[in-house]
Formats: structure tokens, sequence, C-alpha cells
């Protein structure tokens, strides 16, 4: 077993190898071959391909043609499972249709968390028929976790060393920190984050922070839109609604975790 030192400052052990693998396969680059990652990875060949044979055999990736491989069906397995047993996300829906009646559309209502250094939507609710681009809040996208609402609404209700911590480990500007307190102080007077044209040219987005009974932040709830359709009278009705709307998604989120 390897002990080399992994990013976080722990060592690295053949398991954490092992799923490394995984974040190879990206949209840019769905598709690896076993020499392909070794020489991504810095690892010999003999040794990735243990790993994508471990990874093969419980679904994760498979090979679509030979030598040549993707992600593979297992991990829809694991989606379902998330969504079956995720308290947050078994919530999501009754409340999400409630705040829909709402709010106009198109545009998305969704939920994002925390995910090592970024924020990543994991759920998501379209409003009416008619097309919206997600951009960079897409489902199951990394998104940058010191830009835009959806991120920035959790990190004002973050304890500040915390978020400190999160800033200098996602190698951002020390100049820029300032301009984040002061964005962060400003969500927290409101209630709620806006921003528009941030990261999404042509996009508004309002969220809120969803929090545990002991304040802890799990999520954000946010609506996007179209930003000509939304003045800033409508973009704080929106906000007050997904206050009180975050409210009874953490109640509906308590009480299935205590189900």
């Amino acid at each position: 077993m390897s002990n080399a030192p992994a990013r976080d400052g722990r060592h690295e052990t053949s398991s954490d190898k092992t799923l490394s693998v995984m974040d190879l396969f990206t949209p840019e680059r769905p598709e690896w071959t076993v020499d392909e990652a070794a020489a991504a990875l810095g690892q010999s060949g003999s040794t990735v391909y243990r790993y994508f044979r471990s990874l093969t055999a419980v679904g994760l990736i498979f090979s679509i043609r030979p030598g040549r491989y993707l992600l593979g069906p297992g991990i829809v397995r694991y989606d379902r499972q998330l969504r079956l047993s995720d308290p947050l996300l078994r919530a999501a829906e009754p409340t999400i249709l409630d705040l829909a009646r709402h709010v106009r559309g198109p545009g998305l209502i969704f939920i994002s968390r925390i995910h090592r250094n970024h924020v990543m939507t994991v759920h998501e609710h379209r409003l009416d028929a008619e097309p919206f681009a997600a951009g960079t809040f897409d489902r199951g996208r990394l998104a940058p976790l010191f830009s835009g609402a959806p991120a920035l609404s959790m990190l004002a209700f973050m304890e500040v060393r915390a978020v400190r911590a999160m800033f200098k480990k996602s190698g951002n500007e020390e100049a820029d920190w300032l301009l984040i307190k002061r964005r962060m102080r400003a969500i927290r007077d409101l209630g709620f984050a806006i921003g528009r044209d941030d990261p999404d040219l042509g996009v508004i987005h309002v969220s809120v922070p969803v929090r545990q009974d002991s304040g802890a932040v799990v999520a954000s709830l946010n609506v996007a839109g179209a930003s000509a359709a939304y003045d800033d009278t409508e973009a704080e009705r929106v906000g007050t609604m997904l206050m009180e709307a975050s409210a009874r998604l953490a109640e509906r989120a308590r009480t299935q975790a205590d189900a």
C-alpha cells in the first residue's frame, strides 16, 4: 500500500489511487486507455491496469471497445441510491413544486452542495417547458466555490475561519479575500444572495442557504432565470420566498431523516 501524501495532506492509499482514476473521466475527455491513464497519473501501466480491473468489476467503468474505457452504468445505481436515501433530496420535490407555482419561467429551481473544493448541483426542477440552459450550475457539473450566488449563499452563513481556509485551499488570490468577505456580509444582512450575470451572462441566480437545526449549512436552494425578466423588486420577492421554502425544506429533510 502506498504512503504517498494526498492533496489534503493525509497519506494516499491504494484505494485513493483507484478512485482517482474516476476523476480522469470528464465531458472534455470521456474515454481513456490504460496507457493514457498511467501517463496522466504518473503510475505504471500494470498498476493502473489493476485499478481499471477493479473499477470494471463493480461497473464504475466499462470497455466500449477493446482497450478503451468510459464511465460505466454502475454509477446510475449509486445515483438512484443517493436520491432514495438522502433526506434532503427526498424532501426536495414537494418543496420545489410548492415554490414553482409562484416563480415565473423559463428557468430552474435547483439544490447545490459543496463537493470537495467546488459547488455541485444535486437536484434540479425545470420551470415551464421552454428550454433554459443550466450553464455553470448544470446538475453534476463542478462549479467554482467562490463565484455565483449558489456558492456564496452557503459560504456567507458558514464559520468565517472555515471559509478562509477553503478560500486559500482553492488557490484564490489573497487580494480577493476582502471582496469575498464584503459580499458575504451583504448576503448575511439580506438573508439571500442575488447574482446577476455571475457567472453566466444573461442569467440571474437567487439563492439561500439550507441549514440544519444546529445552524450548519448543508446546501443552497436556488432559482435561475433570465436576467431581463427579473428587476430588483422581483429578485427580492423570490429571495424572500426562497427563505421560507428553505425552512420548509430543512424541516421536511429532518422528518425524512427521523423516519
